[in-house]
């Protein structure tokens, strides 16, 4: 698997693995397309491209069993503080010899010395710099040259460096991505006479957890069906910002059949104008949201919620409403976590 960390991922984004794609990576790594897998002791996200198989955990990385695990360090590869004092310390004194015997020599502030007395069974030492994209990218670039199918990242900054975190962020995917391409699909399916001016990615790690979270509650509840649908919803320019930020809410309602937040099965009924609305200049929005609509029940209008499955239980309701039962054309849910903007698309006629 020599080139399965550049090809695989760069195939998925559209080109080959660089700054750019390696922060589009960590995003990922945080709010989307990763299903949770239950374990005894925690929850672990994951997502599969191609050979490769992406997780996020909480965890002590000096007890992954892996091909290489990645140590933050400073100029001289000592770091006696943080994580890097945790993986010296579990390493053991060989290591530590061996990190200031390479430090003396030519490194590009990168070397990689064996795991010691940790699991692992090597220790990539990386110092720390500001432009996080190009060390991540710098460090798959090195375990391709070894062969490595197999590395473990720390949660770069988010401890002594204190990085300033971003509450969201809206990344432009280009029309060559396959990201981009199932997403121009999905929305040609029904909206054919339409011209696509932009697809954008809405990555919102506070968003994606409420929702991630709410998604394990229901599929604990509903058992093996399936409660998430992409769906479309259609919005006018000075509603884009919000969404983006807090998602959406009963503001964004459409009419039937309730008042809760309304979400279309085809591109097309989203992109009639009673939806997305078109700015002066004739330009669209609509999203492609990953929706939670669970079971489901025929809708009524001026519904607040949804309907009681039984009549016994006031608390058992249904997860949320739709037009019909067999051939749903839209969805309302009453619940604001129970759907993520995941993308944006801008488009006109």
């Amino acid at each position: 698997m020599t080139t399965c960390f550049t090809s695989e991922i760069g195939a998925y984004f559209g080109h080959e693995i660089n700054g750019f794609v390696c922060l589009n990576l960590l995003f990922y790594l945080l709010t989307a397309f990763f299903e949770p897998s239950s374990t005894l002791k925690h929850e672990i996200l994951k997502m599969q491209i191609g050979s490769v198989e992406l997780q996020l955990e909480e965890g002590d990385i000096t007890k992954q069993k892996t091909d290489a695990i990645v140590n933050i360090t400073n100029q001289t590869f000592n770091r006696r503080n943080g994580a890097s004092k945790a993986i010296l310390q579990g390493a053991g004194p060989q290591v530590v010899k061996e990190c200031d015997d390479l430090a003396s020599q030519p490194h590009n502030n990168l070397i990689c010395t064996q795991g010691g007395n940790l699991p692992c069974k090597n220790i990539i030492h990386l110092v720390h710099g500001d432009d996080i994209k190009n060390q991540v990218s710098q460090t798959l670039m090195e375990c391709e040259e070894r062969q490595f199918t197999s590395v473990v990242f720390p949660a770069i900054g988010t401890g002594l460096y204190r990085l300033e975190t971003m509450r969201v962020k809206v990344v432009a995917l280009k029309p060559e991505m396959v990201e981009y391409k199932k997403v121009q699909d999905i929305f040609n399916l029904t909206c054919k006479g339409y011209t696509i001016q932009k697809i954008e990615r809405i990555q919102n790690p506070y968003q994606m957890k409420a929702y991630q979270i709410k998604k394990q509650e229901m599929d604990a509840k509903n058992g093996s069906i399936n409660n998430e649908r992409l769906l479309f919803h259609g919005t006018d320019s000075t509603s884009v910002t919000h969404i983006n930020s807090t998602g959406f809410n009963r503001s964004y309602a459409g009419f039937l059949p309730g008042n809760g937040t309304y979400f279309a099965v085809n591109a097309c009924y989203s992109a009639n104008d009673t939806y997305s609305k078109p700015d002066a200049s004739g330009i669209k929005y609509m999203y492609l949201a990953r929706v939670l609509v669970g079971e489901y029940c025929v809708g009524s209008k001026g519904l607040v919620v949804p309907h009681q499955k039984s009549g016994t239980d006031p608390t058992d309701l249904y997860d949320s409403v739709t037009d019909h039962l067999k051939k749903p054309n839209l969805f309302v849910i009453f619940n604001d976590i129970q759907a993520y903007p995941e993308y944006l698309i801008t488009f006109y006629l």
